[in-house]
Protein backbone atom coordinates (compact mmCIF):
# COMPACT_ATOMS: atom_id res chain seq x y z
CA UNK A 1 0.00 0.00 0.00
CA UNK A 2 1.29 3.66 -0.94
CA UNK A 3 1.58 5.53 1.89
CA UNK A 4 0.05 9.00 2.33
CA UNK A 5 2.81 11.40 2.80
CA UNK A 6 0.95 14.32 2.09
CA UNK A 7 -1.34 13.85 4.42
CA UNK A 8 0.82 13.82 7.06
CA UNK A 9 1.94 17.28 6.46
CA UNK A 10 1.39 20.05 9.15
CA UNK A 11 -2.35 21.92 9.26
CA UNK A 12 -0.41 24.81 8.05
CA UNK A 13 1.27 23.40 4.70
CA UNK A 14 -1.75 21.37 3.49
CA UNK A 15 -3.92 24.90 4.15
CA UNK A 16 -1.62 26.46 2.00
CA UNK A 17 -1.97 24.36 -0.60
CA UNK A 18 -5.98 24.27 -0.20
CA UNK A 19 -4.99 27.98 -0.75
CA UNK A 20 -4.08 27.68 -4.42
CA UNK A 21 -6.96 25.96 -5.21
CA UNK A 22 -10.41 27.37 -5.91
CA UNK A 23 -13.20 27.36 -2.74
CA UNK A 24 -15.78 24.74 -4.47
CA UNK A 25 -12.46 22.13 -5.23
CA UNK A 26 -10.82 22.58 -1.55
CA UNK A 27 -14.74 21.61 0.05
CA UNK A 28 -14.43 18.20 -2.73
CA UNK A 29 -10.64 17.08 -0.88
CA UNK A 30 -12.74 16.11 2.18
CA UNK A 31 -14.21 13.46 0.79
CA UNK A 32 -10.14 12.27 0.61
CA UNK A 33 -9.57 10.62 3.94
CA UNK A 34 -10.34 11.93 7.50
CA UNK A 35 -7.61 14.18 8.06
CA UNK A 36 -8.83 15.96 5.00
CA UNK A 37 -12.74 15.92 5.98
CA UNK A 38 -12.71 19.81 7.86
CA UNK A 39 -9.23 20.96 7.03
CA UNK A 40 -11.05 23.65 4.54
CA UNK A 41 -13.08 24.96 7.22
CA UNK A 42 -10.10 26.78 8.32
CA UNK A 43 -9.37 28.29 5.02
CA UNK A 44 -7.71 32.14 5.85
CA UNK A 45 -8.18 33.22 2.39
CA UNK A 46 -11.93 32.74 0.67
CA UNK A 47 -12.27 34.20 -2.77
CA UNK A 48 -16.09 33.68 -3.78
CA UNK A 49 -15.79 34.37 -7.59
CA UNK A 50 -19.00 34.59 -9.31
CA UNK A 51 -17.99 34.00 -12.81
CA UNK A 52 -15.65 30.79 -11.93
CA UNK A 53 -18.39 29.24 -9.60
CA UNK A 54 -21.06 29.55 -12.65
CA UNK A 55 -18.42 28.25 -15.29
CA UNK A 56 -17.56 25.55 -12.89
CA UNK A 57 -21.26 24.70 -12.49
CA UNK A 58 -21.77 24.02 -16.70
CA UNK A 59 -23.50 28.21 -16.98
CA UNK A 60 -23.03 29.56 -20.20
CA UNK A 61 -22.59 33.37 -19.17
CA UNK A 62 -22.57 34.47 -22.75
CA UNK A 63 -26.53 34.56 -22.19
CA UNK A 64 -27.24 37.53 -19.15
CA UNK A 65 -30.43 35.94 -18.20
CA UNK A 66 -28.29 32.68 -16.95
CA UNK A 67 -26.62 35.29 -14.70
CA UNK A 68 -29.33 35.95 -12.88
CA UNK A 69 -30.31 32.50 -13.01
CA UNK A 70 -26.93 31.20 -11.33
CA UNK A 71 -27.09 34.21 -8.40
CA UNK A 72 -29.08 32.08 -5.98
CA UNK A 73 -26.82 29.58 -6.43
CA UNK A 74 -23.82 31.44 -6.19
CA UNK A 75 -25.68 32.93 -3.05
CA UNK A 76 -26.35 29.70 -1.80
CA UNK A 77 -22.99 28.00 -1.77
CA UNK A 78 -21.23 31.31 -0.08
CA UNK A 79 -23.84 31.44 2.81
CA UNK A 80 -23.34 27.22 3.45
CA UNK A 81 -19.28 27.68 2.86
CA UNK A 82 -19.63 30.21 5.90
CA UNK A 83 -21.62 28.69 8.14
CA UNK A 84 -19.54 25.39 8.09
CA UNK A 85 -16.60 26.93 8.60
CA UNK A 86 -14.53 26.81 11.77
CA UNK A 87 -15.89 30.03 13.29
CA UNK A 88 -12.93 29.90 15.45
CA UNK A 89 -10.44 30.73 12.27
CA UNK A 90 -9.98 34.02 11.36
CA UNK A 91 -10.17 35.48 8.05
CA UNK A 92 -6.57 36.75 6.46
CA UNK A 93 -8.28 37.33 3.07
CA UNK A 94 -11.99 37.78 1.62
CA UNK A 95 -13.05 38.46 -1.39
CA UNK A 96 -16.17 38.94 -3.15
CA UNK A 97 -16.69 39.18 -6.61
CA UNK A 98 -20.04 38.90 -8.41
CA UNK A 99 -20.70 39.60 -11.98
CA UNK A 100 -21.73 43.20 -12.82
CA UNK A 101 -24.96 41.61 -15.32
CA UNK A 102 -26.30 39.82 -12.39
CA UNK A 103 -27.68 42.14 -9.39
CA UNK A 104 -26.54 41.15 -6.12
CA UNK A 105 -29.04 41.28 -2.79
CA UNK A 106 -27.37 44.06 -0.78
CA UNK A 107 -28.19 42.20 2.66
CA UNK A 108 -26.56 39.14 0.86
CA UNK A 109 -23.17 41.28 0.81
CA UNK A 110 -23.59 43.21 4.26
CA UNK A 111 -23.51 39.21 5.84
CA UNK A 112 -20.40 38.69 4.02
CA UNK A 113 -18.85 41.91 5.07
CA UNK A 114 -20.52 41.27 8.83
CA UNK A 115 -18.63 37.72 8.87
CA UNK A 116 -15.50 39.17 7.26
CA UNK A 117 -15.12 41.88 9.96
CA UNK A 118 -16.28 39.40 12.60
CA UNK A 119 -13.19 36.98 12.10
CA UNK A 120 -10.50 39.50 11.49
CA UNK A 121 -10.13 40.15 8.04
CA UNK A 122 -6.91 41.58 6.99
CA UNK A 123 -7.64 42.27 3.26
CA UNK A 124 -11.12 42.98 1.92
CA UNK A 125 -11.95 43.19 -1.54
CA UNK A 126 -16.10 43.58 -2.31
CA UNK A 127 -16.98 43.77 -6.34
CA UNK A 128 -20.59 43.49 -6.42
CA UNK A 129 -23.03 44.80 -8.35
CA UNK A 130 -25.83 45.69 -5.82
CA UNK A 131 -29.87 46.46 -6.89
CA UNK A 132 -31.89 48.62 -4.12
CA UNK A 133 -31.31 49.03 -1.88
CA UNK A 134 -27.57 49.54 -1.44
CA UNK A 135 -24.97 48.06 0.60
CA UNK A 136 -24.42 50.01 4.17
CA UNK A 137 -21.22 49.18 5.83
CA UNK A 138 -21.53 47.36 9.18
CA UNK A 139 -20.25 49.78 12.48
CA UNK A 140 -17.45 46.76 12.72
CA UNK A 141 -15.40 47.84 9.98
CA UNK A 142 -14.84 51.68 11.34
CA UNK A 143 -13.93 49.71 14.96
CA UNK A 144 -11.86 47.00 12.95
CA UNK A 145 -8.15 47.18 14.18
CA UNK A 146 -7.38 44.17 11.89
CA UNK A 147 -8.18 45.45 8.40
CA UNK A 148 -5.21 46.48 6.57
CA UNK A 149 -6.29 46.43 2.78
CA UNK A 150 -9.59 47.67 1.19
CA UNK A 151 -10.59 47.18 -2.48
CA UNK A 152 -13.74 48.77 -3.75
CA UNK A 153 -15.93 48.62 -6.40
CA UNK A 154 -18.39 51.20 -7.51
CA UNK A 155 -21.21 50.75 -9.65
CA UNK A 156 -24.19 52.57 -9.84
CA UNK A 157 -25.55 53.85 -6.35
CA UNK A 158 -24.42 50.29 -5.17
CA UNK A 159 -22.70 51.11 -2.23
CA UNK A 160 -23.61 54.38 0.40
CA UNK A 161 -20.41 55.66 1.44
CA UNK A 162 -20.75 57.44 4.97
CA UNK A 163 -19.40 60.47 6.27
CA UNK A 164 -16.97 60.65 7.58
CA UNK A 165 -15.31 57.21 6.09
CA UNK A 166 -12.71 56.65 9.08
CA UNK A 167 -10.41 53.67 8.82
CA UNK A 168 -7.47 54.77 11.28
CA UNK A 169 -5.22 51.09 10.48
CA UNK A 170 -5.70 50.96 6.71
CA UNK A 171 -2.64 50.89 4.88
CA UNK A 172 -3.72 49.98 1.22
CA UNK A 173 -6.68 51.79 -0.46
CA UNK A 174 -7.82 50.88 -4.31
CA UNK A 175 -11.37 52.54 -5.33
CA UNK A 176 -12.61 51.78 -8.76
CA UNK A 177 -15.48 54.12 -10.25
CA UNK A 178 -16.04 56.28 -7.42
CA UNK A 179 -16.61 59.93 -7.49
CA UNK A 180 -15.59 62.50 -4.76
CA UNK A 181 -18.53 65.11 -4.32
CA UNK A 182 -19.98 64.39 -1.26
CA UNK A 183 -22.91 62.91 -2.07
CA UNK A 184 -25.15 59.68 -0.49
CA UNK A 185 -23.29 57.50 -3.11
CA UNK A 186 -19.45 59.08 -3.37
CA UNK A 187 -16.63 60.35 -0.88
CA UNK A 188 -16.10 63.87 0.25
CA UNK A 189 -13.38 66.18 -1.40
CA UNK A 190 -10.44 65.40 0.74
CA UNK A 191 -11.29 62.11 2.22
CA UNK A 192 -7.57 60.22 2.90
CA UNK A 193 -6.91 62.70 5.76
CA UNK A 194 -9.19 59.86 7.86
CA UNK A 195 -6.81 57.14 6.94
CA UNK A 196 -3.59 58.65 9.03
CA UNK A 197 -1.84 55.02 8.34
CA UNK A 198 -2.56 55.18 5.07
CA UNK A 199 0.75 53.96 2.24
CA UNK A 200 -0.71 52.85 -1.12
CA UNK A 201 -3.47 54.34 -2.82
CA UNK A 202 -4.64 53.41 -5.97
CA UNK A 203 -7.62 55.41 -8.35
CA UNK A 204 -8.87 53.66 -10.47
CA UNK A 205 -11.24 55.09 -13.83
CA UNK A 206 -12.45 57.10 -10.41
CA UNK A 207 -13.90 61.21 -10.70
CA UNK A 208 -11.29 62.99 -9.47
CA UNK A 209 -11.97 66.56 -10.14
CA UNK A 210 -11.76 69.16 -7.18
CA UNK A 211 -10.14 65.95 -5.19
CA UNK A 212 -8.11 66.72 -2.33
CA UNK A 213 -5.11 63.97 -1.17
CA UNK A 214 -4.10 64.82 1.85
CA UNK A 215 -1.89 62.02 3.61
CA UNK A 216 1.21 62.16 5.03
CA UNK A 217 2.27 58.33 5.17
CA UNK A 218 1.47 58.11 1.44
CA UNK A 219 3.82 56.38 -0.73
CA UNK A 220 2.45 55.13 -3.53
CA UNK A 221 0.10 56.79 -5.36
CA UNK A 222 -1.58 55.54 -8.67
CA UNK A 223 -4.36 57.01 -11.07
CA UNK A 224 -5.38 55.80 -14.30
CA UNK A 225 -8.43 56.68 -16.81
CA UNK A 226 -8.03 53.52 -18.95
CA UNK A 227 -11.74 54.32 -20.78
CA UNK A 228 -12.55 56.85 -23.70
CA UNK A 229 -15.44 58.35 -21.31
CA UNK A 230 -12.20 59.70 -19.38
CA UNK A 231 -11.05 61.56 -22.53
CA UNK A 232 -11.64 65.10 -20.95
CA UNK A 233 -9.20 66.58 -18.69
CA UNK A 234 -9.38 66.05 -15.12
CA UNK A 235 -7.88 69.10 -12.10
CA UNK A 236 -7.62 67.97 -8.90
CA UNK A 237 -7.24 70.54 -6.48
CA UNK A 238 -4.72 69.59 -4.34
CA UNK A 239 -1.91 66.30 -3.82
CA UNK A 240 -0.24 67.04 -0.84
CA UNK A 241 1.85 63.73 0.28
CA UNK A 242 5.75 64.43 1.61
CA UNK A 243 6.32 60.84 2.11
CA UNK A 244 5.69 59.64 -1.13
CA UNK A 245 8.48 58.27 -3.27
CA UNK A 246 6.60 56.06 -6.14
CA UNK A 247 3.66 57.70 -8.40
CA UNK A 248 2.22 55.96 -11.36
CA UNK A 249 -0.54 57.38 -14.17
CA UNK A 250 -2.47 56.11 -16.89
CA UNK A 251 -4.83 57.96 -18.62
CA UNK A 252 -6.32 59.73 -22.07
CA UNK A 253 -5.22 63.44 -20.97
CA UNK A 254 -2.55 64.99 -18.57
CA UNK A 255 -3.78 65.18 -15.02
CA UNK A 256 -4.19 69.02 -13.96
CA UNK A 257 -3.30 69.54 -10.36
CA UNK A 258 -2.07 73.04 -9.84
CA UNK A 259 -0.63 72.01 -6.35
CA UNK A 260 1.54 68.78 -5.53
CA UNK A 261 3.94 68.13 -3.02
CA UNK A 262 6.75 65.40 -3.80
CA UNK A 263 9.78 66.14 -1.95
CA UNK A 264 10.76 62.02 -1.21
CA UNK A 265 9.94 61.23 -4.78
CA UNK A 266 11.86 58.83 -6.52
CA UNK A 267 9.62 57.14 -9.05
CA UNK A 268 7.45 57.66 -11.85
CA UNK A 269 5.57 55.98 -14.49
CA UNK A 270 3.68 58.35 -17.04
CA UNK A 271 1.48 56.81 -19.82
CA UNK A 272 -0.17 59.74 -21.59
CA UNK A 273 -3.04 58.08 -24.06
CA UNK A 274 -1.86 60.36 -27.66
CA UNK A 275 -4.54 58.40 -29.08
CA UNK A 276 -8.03 59.95 -28.43
CA UNK A 277 -11.54 59.00 -29.01
CA UNK A 278 -14.83 61.38 -27.98
CA UNK A 279 -15.74 62.83 -26.18
CA UNK A 280 -12.24 64.77 -26.44
CA UNK A 281 -12.31 68.16 -27.86
CA UNK A 282 -9.50 70.31 -30.38
CA UNK A 283 -8.96 72.34 -27.43
CA UNK A 284 -8.14 69.38 -24.96
CA UNK A 285 -5.84 67.92 -27.54
CA UNK A 286 -4.28 70.96 -28.19
CA UNK A 287 -3.62 71.54 -24.36
CA UNK A 288 -2.24 68.15 -24.19
CA UNK A 289 1.63 69.16 -24.47
CA UNK A 290 1.36 71.97 -21.91
CA UNK A 291 -0.40 69.91 -19.33
CA UNK A 292 1.71 66.65 -20.03
CA UNK A 293 5.29 69.30 -19.18
CA UNK A 294 3.63 70.98 -16.57
CA UNK A 295 2.54 68.21 -14.71
CA UNK A 296 6.42 66.34 -15.51
CA UNK A 297 7.90 69.84 -14.10
CA UNK A 298 5.54 68.70 -10.84
CA UNK A 299 7.16 65.34 -10.59
CA UNK A 300 10.58 66.90 -11.25
CA UNK A 301 12.24 65.53 -7.89
CA UNK A 302 11.84 61.68 -9.48
CA UNK A 303 15.32 59.74 -10.05
CA UNK A 304 13.61 56.91 -12.26
CA UNK A 305 11.32 57.86 -14.90
CA UNK A 306 9.61 55.51 -17.18
CA UNK A 307 7.34 56.95 -19.71
CA UNK A 308 5.55 55.52 -22.70
CA UNK A 309 5.85 55.78 -26.35
CA UNK A 310 2.47 57.16 -26.30
CA UNK A 311 3.91 59.84 -23.40
CA UNK A 312 6.77 60.60 -25.99
CA UNK A 313 3.91 61.65 -28.72
CA UNK A 314 2.45 63.73 -27.04
CA UNK A 315 5.94 66.01 -26.02
CA UNK A 316 6.18 65.73 -29.63
CA UNK A 317 3.10 67.67 -30.53
CA UNK A 318 4.59 70.82 -29.74
CA UNK A 319 8.37 71.04 -29.78
CA UNK A 320 8.96 74.39 -29.73
CA UNK A 321 6.92 74.04 -26.41
CA UNK A 322 9.99 71.62 -25.30
CA UNK A 323 12.64 74.14 -26.81
CA UNK A 324 11.51 77.17 -24.15
CA UNK A 325 10.90 74.80 -21.07
CA UNK A 326 13.21 73.73 -18.61
CA UNK A 327 13.88 69.85 -17.94
CA UNK A 328 11.98 68.77 -15.59
CA UNK A 329 13.62 66.16 -14.28
CA UNK A 330 17.08 68.01 -12.58
CA UNK A 331 17.83 64.47 -10.37
CA UNK A 332 17.24 62.31 -13.18
CA UNK A 333 19.30 59.15 -12.75
CA UNK A 334 17.36 56.85 -15.37
CA UNK A 335 15.30 56.96 -18.13
CA UNK A 336 12.96 54.31 -19.52
CA UNK A 337 10.96 54.05 -22.51
CA UNK A 338 8.63 51.98 -22.57
CA UNK A 339 5.38 50.59 -24.74
CA UNK A 340 2.19 49.44 -23.81
CA UNK A 341 2.25 45.29 -23.92
CA UNK A 342 -1.49 45.49 -25.89
CA UNK A 343 -0.53 47.83 -28.24
CA UNK A 344 1.55 47.90 -31.67
CA UNK A 345 3.27 51.21 -31.45
CA UNK A 346 4.39 52.71 -34.90
CA UNK A 347 7.18 54.98 -33.57
CA UNK A 348 10.64 53.90 -34.83
CA UNK A 349 13.13 56.17 -33.93
CA UNK A 350 12.28 58.57 -30.47
CA UNK A 351 13.35 62.11 -31.13
CA UNK A 352 16.92 63.35 -29.88
CA UNK A 353 15.14 67.00 -29.09
CA UNK A 354 12.85 64.77 -26.44
CA UNK A 355 15.73 63.14 -24.86
CA UNK A 356 17.70 66.28 -24.57
CA UNK A 357 14.44 67.46 -23.37
CA UNK A 358 13.80 64.97 -20.43
CA UNK A 359 17.53 64.85 -19.25
CA UNK A 360 19.15 67.78 -19.69
CA UNK A 361 21.12 69.38 -16.66
CA UNK A 362 20.56 66.38 -14.76
CA UNK A 363 23.11 66.03 -11.54
CA UNK A 364 24.00 62.65 -12.75
CA UNK A 365 24.61 63.28 -16.02
CA UNK A 366 27.69 61.13 -16.33
CA UNK A 367 26.20 58.34 -15.14
CA UNK A 368 22.48 59.01 -16.27
CA UNK A 369 20.75 55.84 -18.28
CA UNK A 370 18.50 55.51 -20.73
CA UNK A 371 16.84 52.19 -21.94
CA UNK A 372 15.12 52.09 -25.02
CA UNK A 373 12.32 49.33 -26.23
CA UNK A 374 13.24 47.00 -28.31
CA UNK A 375 13.27 47.74 -32.00
CA UNK A 376 12.70 51.83 -30.85
CA UNK A 377 16.22 53.69 -31.69
CA UNK A 378 17.18 56.96 -29.86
Amino acid sequence: MVEDRISQLPDAILLHILSSIDLKQAVQTSILSKRWKSLWTSLPNLDFNFRRLAVQSGVDLAWSGHNQNFMPRFIHFVIQFLAQRDHSSNVAKFKLSSSHMAGTDSGFVEKCLDYAINHGVEHLDIDACCYPPPVKFPDGLFASKTLRELRLRQYIHSIVIPKPFVLPNLKTLYLETFSFNDDLYSFSKEPFSSFPDLEKLTLHRCEVSGLIISASKLRILEISFQDPFFSRERQMELISTPSLTSFRYEGYVSLVCPKMDFPCLEEVYFDNFAVLEPPYTDDIKKKMPLNLIRMLQQLGNAKFVTLTLHTIEVLAMDPRLLEESPSPFPSIKCLKLTKRSNIIHPMKTVPRTIINYLTKGSSYSDSLVVKFPDGING
